[in-house]
């Protein structure tokens, strides 16, 4: 599908001839911001342990709701393989700051304070989309004559695993000082959150560094990564990239505003983009990006494969057309019972259906074990024009760890399938940006 979208990216201009990379354990820049080296290693990436139950057994802030949480990580953790990082290179200390970000853009200014957030100059700098961090590093590329980047996602887990193999770099469980108002969070929904107090400071550094001396890895915001979002592949890896496209670009460290689930070293986040909001951040890395080939885009899924094209053959109807005519009921959620990601059999309904150009029933719903969750994701399932029976669901489109609520299928008329989803900042339906696709 095509997703509509309109973004304006602000480039550098000027360029400064090429420098010599560092070579010391530290480094500081041209604009004051500190690196460390992060040495060549290899480390398991993803998790299939089972989790402490101090990170699975939390409620949302009035203590009144349990929130479901899964027992081995997400689904997406796994399979988990060995990850071999074969050069070194530095990592920002902190998390990119307002005052950073503004000597590239000084407008984002306006920024600060939106919703309430991030209004210092120490803060860590949101409202930040993919391409606008991404241009920060080519800005600072050129203005030192050093490779600038955003980190892949396996030197991000590589790094805040810091030799660790444990859930968080400090062990199984996360001290309570890393926790920055954890709850299912509403805001800024009016009637719903709770107003003001949902607004968390976003001062860098605040809490205990990491074993390799990076603050923040676990919480704050989170933070984008290079890598397009894909599902894992078994078998060793050598300085992995991703996929070569997707609709999502990976986050990592969780943020204010959420559980320590979601800050664990292993769990995947990622959103389009083009989103920026309240919750997402970036830091930077130093050196030459990795020259390993991107994975390509996983196989298509069952409501996608051999569909046929065109209109649909002139046969005679099965049934009288100019009468009402009821048949069933018949089920078109097939998902096996224990299903836990991606599709989930715990809860499924809100569908939306679509008649195709060829004829076929397109259904898509949302997937999940609670309806706030931040697991709740969209299926779909087809039934073939002249069938009786709808397919089994399969994965439809996903958001990894945002509340995708509330979807719409509508058809143009003439070649054109539109999907509508809700787009959320993390749990919740609170608060929904809009996401249009098309066929």
């Amino acid at each position: 599908m095509k997703l509509w979208i309109c973004i304006a990216v602000l480039l550098a201009a000027g360029s400064l001839g090429a420098a010599d990379l560092p070579t010391g354990k530290r480094f500081t820049n041209s604009i004051g911001m500190e690196f460390v080296r992060i040495e060549p290693g290899e480390f398991l990436m993803g998790n299939d342990a089972r989790l402490a139950d101090a990170l699975l057994k939390v409620t949302e802030a009035d203590g009144k709701r349990a929130v479901w949480l899964p027992a081995r990580g997400d689904y997406d953790e796994r399979p988990v393989h060995r990850v071999r990082i074969t050069r070194p290179f530095y990592m920002g200390v902190y998390e990119v700051t307002n005052a950073q970000y503004e000597r590239f853009d000084p407008r984002h200014a306006h920024l600060r304070g939106k919703f309430g957030f991030s209004i210092d100059d120490d803060e860590a700098v949101v409202f930040v989309n993919w391409h606008e961090a991404k241009a920060f590093c080519q800005w600072l590329s050129e203005k030192e004559g050093l490779p600038y980047r955003l980190p892949t996602e396996a030197e991000w887990e590589y790094a805040a695993r810091a030799g660790t193999t444990t859930a968080f770099s400090t062990g199984d469980t996360l001290p309570a000082v890393y926790l920055n108002k954890p709850d299912n969070s509403w805001y800024p929904a009016p009637g719903r959150s709770r107003g003001r107090d949902s607004v968390a400071l976003l001062h860098v550094g605040k809490t205990p560094p990491n074993p390799w001396g990076l603050y923040d890895m676990h919480g704050n915001v989170e933070e984008w990564c290079e890598d397009w979002y894909g599902p894992y592949e078994p078998g060793e890896q050598r300085d992995p990239v991703g996929r070569a496209s997707g609709d999502f670009k990976v986050t990592r460290g969780g943020s204010h505003s959420t559980f320590a689930f979601y800050m664990r070293s292993a769990n995947r986040m990622g959103t389009l983009p083009e989103d920026k909001h309240w919750m997402i951040g970036f830091r930077v890395v130093l050196a030459e990006m990795p020259s390993t080939r991107p994975l390509p885009q996983p196989g298509s899924e069952l409501y996608q494969r051999n569909v046929r094209q065109g209109a649909p053959l002139k046969t005679a109807a099965r049934v009288d057309m100019k009468k009402p005519h009821f048949f069933g009921p018949v089920p078109y959620v097939k998902i096996p019972p224990g299903s836990e990601g991606p599709l989930y059999s715990h809860h499924n309904h809100d569908a939306a259906i679509a008649e195709c150009p060829n004829g076929d029933l397109l259904a898509i719903w949302y997937t999940t074990v609670t309806e706030r969750g931040r697991e709740l994701a969209m299926a779909a399932s087809r039934l073939r024009r002249g069938s009786d029976e709808w397919e089994p669901a399969s994965p439809f489109w996903d958001a990894p760890d945002r509340n995708d609520h509330a979807p719409a299928l509508w058809y143009d008329g003439s070649k054109t399938l539109y999907h509508f989803n809700g787009l959320s900042t993390a749990a919740t339906w609170g608060p929904l940006a809009v996401v249009m696709r098309t066929s």
